[in-house]
C-alpha cells in the first residue's frame, strides 16, 4: 500500500477543543436544567464530565499521548508522547472516516490512542490519503 503513504503530525486544535468543551459542559448542565432528581442529574454530570476527559484526550496537541503516524510499505507505525522512534500499530475497530472529520483509533504495544482530525487539521492532500487507508482497510 505504498500509493498511501502517510506521515502526519497534526498540530493542536484549539477549537476542536473548545467545542468538546462546549457540547460536553451543556450535556453536564442538562439534567439539572431540566430538573432531575439530585442523584440521577449528579450521575448523569460527572458522566458527561468524565466522556469529557477521554474526548479531550483524542484532540491533537501537546497533551495528546499519539504524536506522529506514518503508513509506507513497512506498515502503520505510531509515535507516543516522550518517545523518539515509532512502533508498528494498526487501526482499531472504532476508526471513521467522513468528508469532514476523522476518528482515528491505533492499538500499538498494548495501548490504545488515536486522534479527533477536522478536515483543517491535516493538509488536502494528507487527509484524503489517511481517509481512503482507512476506508481501504
Amino acid at each position: 500500500m505504498t500509493s498511501f503513504a502517510i506521515a502526519i503530525e497534526p498540530g493542536a486544535q484549539p477549537r476542536l477543543a473548545a467545542v468538546l468543551l462546549l457540547t460536553h459542559g451543556f450535556a453536564a448542565a442538562g439534567p439539572w436544567i431540566a430538573h432531575c432528581p439530585p442523584m440521577l442529574a449528579a450521575g448523569l454530570s460527572l458522566l458527561a464530565l468524565t466522556g469529557l476527559l477521554s474526548s479531550l484526550a483524542r484532540v491533537p496537541g501537546p497533551h495528546c499521548l499519539l504524536q506522529g503516524l506514518r503508513q509506507d510499505a513497512d506498515g502503520c507505525r505510531v509515535r507516543f508522547l516522550g518517545q523518539d522512534g515509532f512502533l508498528p500499530a494498526t487501526l482499531g475497530p472504532g476508526t471513521r472516516a467522513t468528508a469532514a472529520f476523522i476518528v482515528l483509533e491505533v492499538v500499538a504495544d498494548g495501548r490504545r490512542s488515536g486522534w479527533l482530525l477536522p478536515r483543517g487539521a491535516l493538509p488536502a492532500g494528507e487527509f484524503r490519503r489517511l481517509k481512503a487507508l482507512i476506508r481501504l482497510s
